[in-house]
């Protein structure tokens, strides 16, 4: 499967509503249309688009961004496609599809005049707030990229547009703060992302200008929006044409010690290797710490680190059918939580790998490992049958909510001081917890 295309799948699961409440119809519509779209059978691929926001919007907006976006460079059927929608005028989908659509123009653009249209188009049809099932401020940035590949926009034209992404995307209420919830969260992710992506922008325009360097690396992605990075996925993908492209912090770390500011190179570097715990970032964490030959190991300059990064553990003693885990005291070791159900597929699918971790660590004095199941179906059963040995104990909603769990499998790491931070889905997570914990085993 291209991997492109996976994200689509992954993406379902974050859909407002469960499956169940999906209409079975809204999936083979929704599977049709790229078939439509290749082949050319533009009159039926509108057809199916109607009837498909008709039944469920959300999958409507999510084929649109994140499947035929993919396609608008090298497919004139897609540009007609959505000509062809848009000239049904049905309202609420063009409020959604416009920014595409003239983007779409953008490519097919031939000469001066067409450029100026698509300028003046834009200029006239920004809004003051963000659009969010839009994604208009992707599709500005798009927009200019390709005026700008075809020399048909200069600085001052480019910096405008930019700059009204910043001013909308910044008047967002969590574009620092986090709110819980899969939804906020989803959106804060993308908002963020969309946000630094345009301060860099900026900062190519401008690159005299620090703060332009800087804002772009406050605003990438942290640890939170990693949990929903299939928010901005195809924003990276379609921006940068690649899907590991997060070279903002990157390029202000350099810029730091360039300039002998290494103190906050230092913080820089740490909230990077928080982000992506490799190894790589690791060891150039751990390097660059002992230049600075501080007073304090780095071990536990990291523990502190990844402590004041966390949120408080909630005060509760679990059971377990050998032993409580009392989380009302610090725990003084690392604890490290999974929570899975037996009817879930990705978390069953893990298993063998956590009771190998379990195995692994049975005698590791720094570090505990517990797993919560929520849910399940003859949970002794299965653990039987199994032979997992690890210790499980099965949770209740509001033991859930406490944890802010809002998918499955969720990992949490507790500290040795009784903070909890959620390691991304889809992640190594042996390699995560060897690497905030710095122990090798």
């Amino acid at each position: 499967m291209n991997k492109l295309l996976m994200p689509f799948i992954f993406s379902l699961f974050f859909l407002n509503l469960c499956i169940g409440q999906i209409p079975k119809e809204a999936f083979t519509l929704s599977n049709s249309l790229s078939g439509l779209w290749d082949n050319g059978e533009t009159e039926k691929a509108v057809e199916s688009s109607m009837e498909l926001y008709r039944l469920y919007p959300p999958m409507f907006i999510d084929r649109i961004h994140n499947t035929l976006s993919q396609r608008l460079q090298n497919s004139l059927y897609a540009q007609k496609y959505l000509e062809q929608l848009f000239l049904k005028k049905n309202e609420k989908i063009n409020s959604i599809i416009a920014p595409i659509y003239l983007w779409s123009k953008s490519i097919s653009a031939k000469n001066e005049n067409d450029f100026k249209k698509i300028l003046e188009e834009l200029n006239s049809t920004s809004k003051d707030s963000v659009n969010y099932e839009s994604k208009a401020e992707r599709y500005n940035l798009l927009i200019v990229q390709e005026l700008d590949k075809q020399k048909a926009i200069d600085n001052i034209s480019k910096e405008k547009i930019v700059q009204s992404n910043i001013k909308k995307l910044e008047a967002y209420d969590y574009i620092v703060k986090i709110k819980a919830g899969r939804l906020e969260g989803e959106k804060r992710a993308w908002y963020r992302y969309i946000l630094a992506y345009s301060y860099y922008s900026l900062y190519s325009i401008n690159p005299n200008i620090e703060e332009f360097l800087k804002k772009a690396s406050d605003y990438s992605p942290d640890l939170n929006d990693k949990l929903y990075d299939h928010a901005y996925f195809y924003d990276v993908v379609l921006l940068t044409g690649n899907t590991n492209e997060f070279v903002f912090q990157a390029k202000y770390q350099k810029y730091l010690v360039e300039n002998n500011r290494n103190s906050e190179a230092l913080v820089l570097l740490s909230d990077i290797a928080f982000g992506t715990p490799s190894d790589y970032n690791l060891k150039s964490l751990q390097e660059f710490y002992g230049k600075l030959k501080s007073n304090i190991s780095f071990g536990d300059y990291w523990t502190s680190y990844i402590h004041n990064k966390g949120k408080p553990v909630p005060k509760l003693k679990i059971q377990f059918e050998n032993e409580e885990l009392d989380l009302t005291v610090k725990p003084n070791k690392w604890i490290y939580i999974d929570v899975w159900g037996t009817w879930c597929s990705p978390c069953v699918k893990e298993l063998p790998d956590l009771q190998s971790l379990f195995v692994e660590n049975s005698n590791n004095s720094k570090l505990k490992i517990y797993t919560f199941s929520y849910n399940s179906q003859d949970l002794s059963g299965f653990m039987t049958k199994n032979k997992y040995t690890f210790p499980v104990s099965e949770i209740d909603k509001k033991m859930n909510d406490l944890f802010e769990v809002t998918g499955y499998p969720t990992k949490i790491l507790i500290s040795p001081e009784g903070n909890f931070i959620k390691i991304p889905f889809g992640v190594d997570s042996k390699t995560y917890i060897k690497n905030y914990t710095t122990m090798v085993n």
